[in-house]
């Protein structure tokens, strides 16, 4: 399992089974890169956790896929606030790669339709799968999962 740390001295880090079902249920990652100009650019996207690896389709021409592809380095976090944990999240540097193979972007596209829309059926199904031959994988590798949890 990869290292679980705690984020800031505020609020307890989360175990390695809270964490999981934490990145299971959440929604959006934020993923955090620098652009060519020295800006810091933060946009929130779908993504899958497995196999210790956040995984994120994304257009093939798009900045965030053209900046990881250049730089490789990113930062994100995952982050939410409800009654029952206070403020809670994961955040972390992490190595960006860029995967180039329609078929897995394919296969990733259907997995992350079916955990936020419950289904492969419908127009953004449809634009979705029919758009993956101009999609890219990034497959974010992070170094440590820096966990807080407030209650």
């Amino acid at each position: 399992m990869i290292r679980i740390a705690r984020a800031d001295p505020w609020h307890r880090a989360m175990t390695e089974k809270e964490t999981l079902e934490f990145l299971r249920e959440s929604l959006l990652l934020r993923i955090g890169v620098v652009d060519a100009d020295g800006y810091p650019m933060v946009h929130p996207v779908w993504f899958v956790y497995e196999d210790e690896k956040f995984l994120i389709v994304s257009e093939r021409s798009g900045k965030k896929a053209g900046i990881a592809r250049k730089n490789g380095r990113v930062y994100f976090v995952v982050d939410k606030v409800t009654e029952e944990t206070g403020s809670c999240g994961v955040r972390g540097k992490a190595d960006a790669r860029i995967i180039d193979d329609p078929a897995y972007v394919l296969e990733l596209a259907k997995k992350e339709l079916l955990r936020y829309t419950g289904s492969l059926e419908g127009d953004l199904a449809e634009k979705m799968m029919e758009s993956a031959k101009d999609m890219v994988v990034i497959e974010l590798r992070p170094k440590f999962l820096g966990t807080w949890r407030q209650r």
